[in-house]
């Protein structure tokens, strides 16, 4: 049952409820603004195999973004799902950007087919999923990318973030504990430490 309130206690709760998830939306959407997502490459890597010549994949690039501005909702021409990696990864970060998250989805899964092993895009389906109100496949998308890459920082943060807003402290304070050790003067470390004081101790438990 709901405890009785006044109605001014009422609304003083839902104001800073209001307040609290503005803030961290906020924070979180400037932090990956600043720090785009995106396929980390390595000059050592071998090349995609759907990897495209720089003038196909520039002209590749403009069909995708007037699809996706013509485009309603997440639909996506089948052809144009087979692209390279890096522009779908471009175009995917471009609508994230945009925060036209379920648009968004699409792309960031079909990079992952083509890219298994890519924490980058698992931390930013993570995110886009989280954003669109399925924040429980999120979790999922999110803890096979920590699986994935363990000592990825970024990926740590946001699993934290988004298991703090579903209400699972526990594994909120292990990721983000996990992100703050792996480097706590880095703006990812900071974050991660900032946030931590925000979700309340499981069972009584320590920083």
């Amino acid at each position: 049952m709901f405890p009785k309130l006044t109605p001014l206690q009422w609304l003083v709760a839902a104001g800073f409820l209001f307040f609290y998830g503005f803030a961290v939306f906020a924070l979180t959407r400037d932090y990956y603004l600043r720090h785009p997502p995106g396929p980390a490459a390595s000059a050592a890597a071998p090349a995609a195999p759907h990897a495209l010549p720089a003038g196909e994949t520039a002209a590749l690039g403009a069909r995708m973004r007037a699809a996706l501005d013509g485009a309603a909702g997440s639909e996506m021409p089948p052809e144009l799902m087979d692209a390279d990696p890096e522009v779908l990864g471009e175009q995917a970060d471009r609508l994230f950007a945009q925060q036209r998250f379920a648009a968004a989805i699409p792309l960031y899964r079909r990079l992952l087919e083509l890219r298994p092993d890519d924490a980058e895009a698992s931390n930013d389906l993570g995110l886009a999923l989280h954003y669109s109100g399925s924040s429980a496949e999120a979790l999922t998308v999110l803890a096979e990318g920590v699986a994935e890459a363990p000592d990825f920082q970024r990926i740590r943060l946001t699993q934290g973030f988004v298991a703090a807003q579903l209400g699972q402290p526990a594994l909120a304070r292990e990721a983000l504990k996990a992100a703050r050790d792996m480097d706590p003067d880095s703006d990812v470390g900071k974050e991660a430490a900032r946030l931590l004081d925000l979700v309340p101790p499981d069972g009584g438990s320590g920083q």
